[in-house]
């Protein structure tokens, strides 16, 4: 039996056909390469064939390419970066130092606002300024006429004015007074400046003289308004300041202000329809102005 099996191996070997023969060079498959290093481009294959891996064609970086296998143009490559692409050192150094500036200049002024802020805060703190109080003590008129497109007057106002302040004295450099009624002006005119020292108190002597109106046409619908008030025996005035002042301790602290004083609803009585004089009937106490800063 086993001579038999033998017997057709070799029958079964005998009719095969023969294995097939090399192909010539030319019909190779290209042959695979390794995964490049890394860093190193992958190499070309024999013939002008791309390797395996899917890696672009290049020619090796130490041989040069076969004769009539050179590898296609890339522009990428061969084209150098535009000239904006490049930074100018000088250009960034100046842009540098721009900036540096202008931050030093804000910061220097957050730190003047700062120390000013501060330093107000301090003197507030140390000093507590006070405005001046200002009452009237006595206010009248005489010669009071009007009519039509002229009018006349003289007034008197005596005011108290009293410094509270305990470390600061008053300075009024230049006081200007007013006599109004309603919006109309009656009567404008100067003070004589005064002094005040710490916790002390002054009488301030005011004269004003009226005279003809500056905008007639407004006057006329004034006049009937005061006209009428008057016939009652009682018309309101306003008594009004502007005070130049200046506030002082010694030598290092120093403010100046343009005070805005307003005697408001002075009543005046007339003694008369047709009297030309009027006085201020004051209460038990004398009338307390504002005063704005």
């Amino acid at each position: 039996m086993a001579s038999s099996s033998e017997d057709q191996q070799s029958q079964s070997k005998a009719t095969d056909p023969p294995p097939p023969h090399p192909s010539s060079a030319g019909n190779n498959p290209p042959p695979v390469y390794p995964p490049p290093t890394l860093g190193y481009p992958p190499p070309q294959g024999h013939g002008g064939y791309s390797p395996a891996m899917g890696y672009p064609p290049a020619p090796h970086p130490r041989y040069p390419p076969a004769t009539g296998n050179y590898p296609p143009y890339n522009a990428y490559y061969a084209q150098a970066p535009p000239a904006a692409y490049y930074n100018n050192p000088q250009n960034y150094r100046a842009g540098t130092i721009s900036a540096g500036f202008l931050r030093g200049i804000v910061a220097a002024l957050i730190l003047l606002v700062a120390i000013m802020t501060l330093s107000s805060i301090i003197t507030w703190i140390i000093l507590r300024p006070e405005v001046p109080v200002f009452k009237v003590d006595s206010f009248s008129v005489s010669n009071f006429n009007i009519s039509k497109l002229n009018y006349s007057g003289n007034w008197d106002a005596s005011v108290t004015v009293q410094n509270p302040n305990h470390k600061l004295n008053v300075n009024m450099e230049r006081i200007q007074s007013f006599v109004d009624y309603k919006q109309n002006t009656l009567a404008m005119s100067y003070a004589d400046p005064f002094f005040l020292d710490v916790e002390k108190s002054g009488q301030m002597k005011v004269k004003l003289t009226s005279s003809s109106p500056d905008d007639p046409g407004n006057w006329l619908e004034t006049e009937e308004k005061l006209g009428r008030e008057r016939a009652t025996g009682t018309v309101s005035f306003n008594l009004r300041f502007f005070a130049w002042t200046t506030f002082r301790t010694g030598s290092w602290w120093t403010r100046r202000v343009v005070m805005r004083v307003s005697c408001e609803d002075m009543k005046l009585v007339f003694t008369g329809p047709a009297a030309g004089h009027a006085v201020y009937l004051a209460d038990e106490h004398s009338k307390t102005c504002s005063v704005l800063v």
